[in-house]
């Protein structure tokens, strides 16, 4: 796991952010030596249901939409 100052991660967190997700290596922020934060890679988790079952798929919508409903 790497060690970081937090006056080094302030400046260079998009850099930070694309080292864990290339390497999947933790990083620790620390400040004045004390552990305040860690940078971990984000792992998805397979067994999460599909909640969006239509994603992606093309969406068509009728000419008239917009109009007034008929009564009832």
């Amino acid at each position: 796991m790497k060690h970081l100052e937090i006056k080094e991660a302030d400046t260079a967190l998009a850099l930070l952010l694309d080292e864990v997700t290339t390497t999947h290596n933790e990083i620790l922020i620390t400040r004045n030596g004390m552990p305040i934060a860690r940078i971990v890679p984000l792992t998805i988790n397979s067994d999460i249901p599909n909640n969006y079952p239509l994603r992606g798929m093309p969406i068509t919508i009728s000419e008239d939409f917009d109009e007034a409903m008929p009564e009832l």
